[in-house]
């Protein structure tokens, strides 16, 4: 499909600012098929753009179930650079950040906003694909994003922690096919693509206040028994 070949470089060329997805050094691959129904024939960036939230949220995902907890109690944590040093000090390679509204605002990691997902559709991609503000510690850079589908509290907050790209769409989107059935009134647009389970390593680093440790300790208890 020549439209889309014509648009595929200029999305590599973008995608590739968007680091925590791009490069990733691939482990394995699954099938992801995305389809739509459309009254033009032409290539949908809308749709892609659907395709490129649902990779996202299976990443993100895939990087919950792969995180190790760090927990550190409320009155003993200074900062997000204190986490970011001792990591570094054992030699893990701090690169990326992932962090909710609510960890942003109680922990003040940084962002002096609040985020939240745009939906007047006057961007490609909405704005948790942006990096939101750095951090440098040791002449190390850490590219902070805020993902809205963390689930934290106020008593238990969250942010994760990554040494490397969590997907690698600069593969996928070789191995992409865009294809459109025709018919009289509607056209069906579809999406086949590999996404990957990518090599890193994670830390989810929860900061939790006395209370809330006491509640997962009884909790622990009385699952055991």
């Amino acid at each position: 499909m020549n439209q889309f070949e014509n648009y595929k470089k200029s999305l590599e060329d973008y995608l590739q600012s968007v680091e925590f997805i791009y490069s990733g050094d691939i482990i394995s691959s699954t099938n992801l098929r995305l389809s739509e129904k459309k009254q033009h024939s032409s290539f949908s960036a809308d749709l892609f753009s659907k395709l490129m939230i649902e990779i996202y949220n299976l990443s993100i995902k895939k990087m919950f179930e792969k995180s190790k907890d760090i927990i550190i109690h409320r009155n003993n944590f200074v900062d997000a650079y204190q986490v970011i040093d001792k990591l570094i000090s054992d030699g893990f390679s701090s690169k990326l950040l992932f962090f909710s509204n609510n960890s942003n605002t109680n922990l003040n990691l940084g962002g002096n906003n609040s985020f939240k997902d745009p939906e007047d559709g006057h961007t490609f991609l909405p704005t948790y694909f942006t990096r939101q503000f750095k951090m440098m510690s040791f002449g190390v850079d850490v590219s902070c994003f805020f993902c809205p589908i963390i689930e934290d509290t106020v008593d238990d907050c969250h942010f994760y922690i990554v040494d490397k790209p969590i997907q690698s769409m600069v593969w996928s989107l070789q191995n992409i096919d865009y294809s459109i059935n025709k018919s009289f009134s509607m056209n069906e647009h579809q999406i086949k693509i590999p996404i990957y389970d990518c090599d890193y390593n994670v830390y989810r680093v929860r900061v939790v206040n006395t209370q809330k440790l006491r509640e997962d300790k009884i909790n622990s208890i009385l699952n055991d028994n």
